[in-house]
């Protein structure tokens, strides 16, 4: 029964309800941090952007462990063990988490070599003693805890029984490591072991809270800045980057072109074959668009800016760069026609182009500017580009058919 009253007091002490708040509130800044960096990467990122993010997801999670030591020196009641005990569970309960929601090769590596590299752990007496079969049993374990974690985060982002099992055998691998090198009382194991999964279920319920709550953010910043049929940014966000890419070039040597196209005799495809047909027509000439803007890498940004209209913000190149994209657009449009209900659509577009001027005050000046070219090739016989002012016809490529 006294054991029983001292794990209570462990579980529900002052020190214990600190702690947690500490620490759950370290892990909520963890989370929404998390979500900001994880969504700067993606598979076609650079290896130093990459490599840039993981240093950025290591310092965090060190200067969360930095913290809660820094409020432990400020806990003075209970004893040593126990301050101990509350401090170890609070550096697991990051180490876990941290392992969990981020996509981290190196907080991997911290958590394989931890066990090895944690006062007085590089001491081999413990490997080579009587419970040396016990250390390398439990070492196996949360081996194969880590790898899990990080292999499988999607099934337990969904899975709670998965989740609690892998934290638990976490926990429990832990605090052998540690009953082994400090010897603490069996009680205090069991207390601050039911305390570790404690701390784990809370932070599990401010996971999934803030987990629903960031996606729904997301998918309303999609509805914001994406066009629903397209699924290109839309004229709002258009509004929004054409500003801070001007006052950024406007001052930049580097040179800054807008393009803006039309789909030639789009409303011919609306009265002849339908507005679902339309869309359609919509959807492959934004998707060709696009892909066509990431085959070299200058991953040029696409808004709908309204209709049949779109516009094109490139960095760093120049108008001869921007005549080759247009072409290769238009060469891909002539080689993967559009094909409905076995009938073939041949889609061709307009082109207005023009690069950042020293005169041009605003964006505005430029959006006049590129738009007036746009019109300049519609109203010449369509499907050809106009180049600040000149008129150009795209290249003409034989089409090998195979």
């Amino acid at each position: 029964m006294g054991n029983l009253t001292e794990i209570l007091r462990i579980c529900f002490s002052a020190n214990a309800l600190a702690t947690g708040i500490v620490t759950i509130g370290l892990v909520t800044i963890i989370t929404y941090i998390s979500f900001v960096l994880e969504r700067k990467i993606s598979a076609a990122s650079s290896f130093f952007r990459k490599v840039g993010i993981n240093m950025a997801e290591m310092f965090l999670l060190f200067l969360m462990i930095l913290l809660v030591t820094i409020v432990f020196k400020s806990l003075t009641g209970g004893s040593q063990v126990e301050l101990g005990g509350l401090l170890a569970n609070a550096e697991l309960t990051i180490l876990f988490y941290g392992l969990f929601i981020f996509n981290n090769r190196l907080i991997v590596l911290l958590n394989v070599f931890l066990p090895f590299l944690y006062h007085p752990s590089s001491d081999i007496s413990r490997i080579q003693g009587p419970y040396s079969w016990l250390f390398i049993g439990s070492y196996l374990v949360l081996i194969i805890v880590i790898d899990y974690l990080y292999s499988h985060k999607d099934v337990l982002a969904i899975s709670n029984y998965r989740y609690l099992l892998a934290q638990i055998l976490f926990g429990i691998c832990w605090w052998i490591f540690m009953w082994i090198d400090y010897k603490f009382p069996l009680v205090d194991i069991i207390g601050m072991l039911i305390l570790f999964e404690i701390y784990m279920f809370i932070v599990r319920i401010i996971e999934l809270k803030m987990s629903t709550y960031m996606h729904a953010y997301n998918d309303l910043e999609n509805k914001v800045n994406y066009d629903a049929l397209t699924g290109v940014r839309n004229r709002a966000n258009l509004n929004k980057i054409s500003k801070e890419v001007f006052e950024k070039y406007s001052h930049d040597p580097a040179p800054l072109t807008v393009m803006m196209f039309d789909i030639d005799h789009f409303k011919e495809f609306n009265d002849r074959y339908g507005h679902e047909i339309g869309d359609e027509v919509l959807r492959h000439v934004s998707h060709t668009v696009e892909r066509e803007l990431h085959v070299d890498g200058r991953q040029g940004q696409l808004f709908r800016y309204g209709g049949e209209e779109f516009v094109i913000l490139l960095r760093n190149t120049d108008t001869h760069k921007a005549q080759k994209i247009a072409n290769r657009i238009n060469q891909t449009l002539i080689g993967m026609p559009l094909f409905i209900q076995e009938t073939q659509l041949d889609v061709t577009l307009c082109f207005g182009v023009t690069m950042l001027r020293e005169t041009d005050n605003s964006f505005e000046d430029i959006f006049k500017r590129v738009d007036k070219y746009l019109y300049q090739a519609k109203n010449n016989g369509r499907d050809e580009m106009t180049i600040e002012g000149k008129i150009f016809q795209y290249e003409k490529v034989p089409i090998i058919k195979i």
